[in-house]
């Protein structure tokens, strides 16, 4: 680390790893639960089939748990009593429609833009949400009597809050099926709530022992903490390409890929934050961006890394007994096989060791030199061995790419000979 500016804002990469885990767990405990549970009670109101698909749980802050809301629903909000907070519960216009439908002697499903609901929908989608939270009451009951009941319903997105923006939010998502439609029903409470509940649990299993803070447990810890060092990794460019395309590089071809505006920080495999790159000393060095500043070219850069993943349920499915292939059926070819297997490409800028301790109290504006030296080519990696070496050229239209220089292996080679 080269500088640091007085008045630089500190990001503290390691809070979320320290936050406990013992809330998510009770929540990913009963989340099923009673999201079934929720299904039943639909079907035995409403004389129609409803099957929960998956449900999906998940902690972020309560700005994005409000706009990941559909647009077209109606919520519900109560207190948490005795617990401290609010708890949300928001049901997708399309089940409240699918469920209006079936009461209604509908048979077939007629998919249609939804924009509001009708006066009827409404009066049905407050039933269920009464219905959702008695049901979510009765499966807390073992654990904490809480007091569930709508203070207040809500049809508005714009006009949904139960916590401050910045807040941490446990968000549960139950994915509904029904044979006129399909919807979410979407529950989300401040992570703060479950704090009292969480110490009682803690001490009635005996994790907390009764005793007071281990003072040379926790001075070991952090005396370990400050020592361990990370590596991290600088990466320019990130892309999947065939095997077949792949092996047909030569020294002098350019990669399929094309170089990012800013560099991905990558330490034990997991992307950590954008930085800005240059020189300084003879050295590359990376500037840290601001989390603020780079999260939505983060997630932008990352869905151009890795696409959108999607969450599916796993089906158990049957082994049929093989049979024997009729004559005249095209063999499988090596070639065939080859050209549709993906090489993991990436292009790494540079690397740094860095202690857990200045990572925890990394700063928007701190200069981190690499172990590049200026005027080295580029390493170029293959499903995470190096494979290549490269430089930087220009293409086109102000963009950058990555010509092959050199293979890894000669270069090993060359440097073996002349060092004998």
């Amino acid at each position: 680390m080269l500088e640091i500016d007085p008045n630089s804002e500190v990001i503290d990469l390691l809070d979320p790893m320290r936050v406990p885990l013992l809330r998510s767990v009770l929540m990913e405990t009963l989340a099923d639960r009673f999201m079934r549970q929720i299904a039943f009670v639909l079907f035995q109101r409403m004389r129609h089939s409803v099957q929960l698909l998956s449900c999906i749980q998940n902690v972020i802050s309560h700005e994005s748990a409000m706009s990941a809301l559909p647009e077209v629903m109606l919520a519900g909000i109560s207190e948490l009593t005795p617990l401290r907070g609010r708890m949300l519960l928001a049901i997708d216009g399309d089940l409240i429609g699918a469920m209006v439908d079936a009461m209604c002697g509908a048979t077939s499903a007629h998919p249609f833009e939804r924009y509001e609901l009708s006066v009827l929908e409404t009066r049905i989608g407050r039933q269920m949400v009464d219905l959702a939270f008695a049901t979510i009451t009765e499966t807390f009951a073992p654990i904490v009597p809480l007091s569930l009941a709508a203070i207040a319903y809500e049809n508005a997105t714009g006009m949904l809050a139960i916590a401050d923006g910045q807040d941490w939010m446990i968000a549960v998502t139950g994915i509904f099926e029904t044979e006129l439609g399909s919807g979410t029903i979407r529950l989300i409470v401040p992570y703060s709530a479950f704090e009292t509940l969480e110490a009682k649990i803690a001490n009635q299993s005996g994790l907390l022992g009764g005793r007071g803070t281990d003072t040379s447990w926790v001075n070991g810890i952090a005396q370990l903490t400050d020592s361990t060092t990370l590596e991290l990794s600088f990466e320019l460019a990130r892309a999947n390409v065939p095997l077949a395309v792949f092996q047909a590089l030569r020294p002098g071809d350019l990669l399929p890929v094309t170089l990012w505006p800013h560099a991905v920080a990558v330490g034990g495999g997991v992307d950590l934050f954008l930085a800005d790159y240059g020189q300084e000393d003879g050295h590359i060095c990376c500037r840290v961006k601001a989390e603020e500043e780079g999260e939505n070219e983060m997630a932008d850069q990352k869905e151009r890394l890795t696409g959108a993943e999607k969450l599916i349920e796993p089906e158990r499915v049957e082994l049929e007994r093989l049979q024997a292939l009729p004559r005249g059926v095209p063999a499988v070819t090596a070639k065939v096989v080859m050209d549709r297997v993906q090489v993991a490409v990436a292009v790494e800028l540079g690397r740094t060791q860095i202690s857990i301790k200045d990572l925890r109290t990394l700063r928007h504006g701190q200069i981190l030199q690499l172990d590049q030296v200026i005027g080295e080519p580029l390493a170029i990696f293959a499903n995470g061995q190096k494979l290549a070496y490269g430089e930087v050229v220009a293409v086109a239209n102000d963009r950058y790419g990555v010509r092959v220089t050199a293979l890894a292996e000669d270069v090993v080679k060359e440097e073996e000979e002349t060092a004998s």
